[in-house]
């Protein structure tokens, strides 16, 4: 079956080289109503083969936070206080420009770098101030969340004219 992916997300997702996410929705719960895991070990994987990095943080620091991003393979940034001087930092690292970075957020507290992605994505548990100012509702929580953007991003680079199968 074809689909077609809306050719705003293509346009904005195409570019990106890297995933920044706050992880403070992390859980060790983040399975399905099932108990499957939501197979977001595979997302990342194919972020990387799509080559895309994928780069958490959070403010706490937390065994939890720091376990799911582990077993998904995600390079995690704890202890994080000053979310703008750090955005700065992993643009640097990486050598990316704004429009190469997608967001996803949940916080008050990250409506400065929503600012500057290009594309901002929120979770579902998001207040509706971030949600308003995010140019992208996903429909899951936490790590949920992080394999449905992390799809949609490869959909968009292999698929650039929004045509998938």
């Amino acid at each position: 079956m074809f689909q077609k992916l809306r050719s705003d997300l293509t346009h904005k997702l195409s570019n990106v080289k890297l995933l920044l996410v706050n992880a403070e929705g992390f859980s060790l719960n983040g399975s399905d109503h099932k108990g499957n895991s939501t197979g977001n070990g595979n997302a990342i994987e194919e972020l990387r083969d799509s080559e895309v990095e994928c780069v958490a943080f959070s403010e706490s620091s937390s065994e939890e936070i720091s376990s799911v991003a582990e077993s998904l393979g995600v390079m995690l940034h704890q202890g994080i206080a000053q979310k703008s001087a750090f955005y700065n930092k992993i643009k640097k690292e990486y050598s990316v420009s704004d429009n190469e970075i997608a967001f996803i957020c949940r916080d008050d507290s990250d409506l400065p770098i929503i600012q500057r992605v290009s594309f901002s994505a929120v979770t579902g548990d998001a207040d509706l101030d971030v949600k308003k100012e995010s140019y992208y509702a996903a429909y899951g929580n936490g790590q949920r969340a992080l394999t449905e953007i992390a799809r949609l991003i490869v959909k968009a680079k292999n698929y650039p004219s929004g045509w998938s199968e």
